[in-house]
């Protein structure tokens, strides 16, 4: 009984590092496939970003809803 199990469990293994492999073979990952220009999409164009573009922090703005009642 001990046996069997063992052999089952070895055929999944064996069946998952295949998976794995053939799942590597046929994606690409993305997330480093292109390289980084540091330029941004201005509406087709691809263009370096400018002092409009850069981030700006946060500003906080006081809403008081108070006045108004449901």
């Amino acid at each position: 009984m001990a046996k069997s199990k063992e052999l089952i469990m070895i055929k999944e293994y064996k069946q998952m590092i295949y998976l794995e492999k053939l799942y590597k073979k046929n994606t690409i990952d993305l997330d480093n496939y292109f390289k980084y220009s540091g330029k941004l999409e201005i509406g087709k164009k691809f263009k370096e970003p400018k002092d409009d573009y850069v981030y700006k922090h946060r500003t906080i703005i006081k809403n008081d809803m108070s006045k108004y009642k449901l």
